[in-house]
């Protein structure tokens, strides 16, 4: 599905949803080349919801819609008023913070439940850390991410 297709796919979403935006710009990640849609709506509380649990299932949505035919399915992302990478610079940080404190007290932090991707954040922020170790834990909503020292 080309850029466009994807961009007409989420106008035509969030137009059925009564939604108002004003505009869908597309961007790509510095690091892999991956597009972003980037909806900038002064409705964002509808799209990203408590937690951001509307913004994950609109995301999976458009994602599925998308990559309906798995052969040509597409890598993007979906942002919404820049929520999705103001949230992932925050986790980098926290994760950062927490890996500090399990290195300096020698001991494991246990992080709050969070979603798979949000995880992977955390996974891959730490994955270089000397003396760190992470490993998820616990079942569906209440899965999480301990930050192990090891010596």
């Amino acid at each position: 599905m080309s850029d466009t297709n994807i961009k007409t796919l989420i106008e035509n979403l969030i137009k059925s949803m009564n939604i108002r935006f004003d505009a869908i710009d597309i961007n790509e990640e510095p690091e892999t080349g991956k597009k972003i849609f980037v909806i900038k709506t002064p409705e964002s509380g509808l799209l990203i919801g408590e937690d951001g649990e509307t913004f994950q299932a609109l995301t999976h949505l458009i994602r599925r819609i998308a990559g309906k035919d798995l052969e040509d399915a597409p890598d993007f992302s979906i942002d919404v008023n820049d929520y999705r990478s103001s949230m992932i610079e925050k986790l980098k940080i926290k994760a950062g913070i927490f890996a500090n404190r399990a290195r300096d007290m020698k001991s494991n932090i246990e992080m709050e439940p969070m979603s798979s991707y949000e995880r992977l954040i955390i996974h891959g922020t730490l994955s270089d850390r000397p003396n760190i170790k992470t490993e998820s834990v616990g079942e569906g909503k209440n899965r999480r991410v301990i930050i192990k020292y090891i010596e």
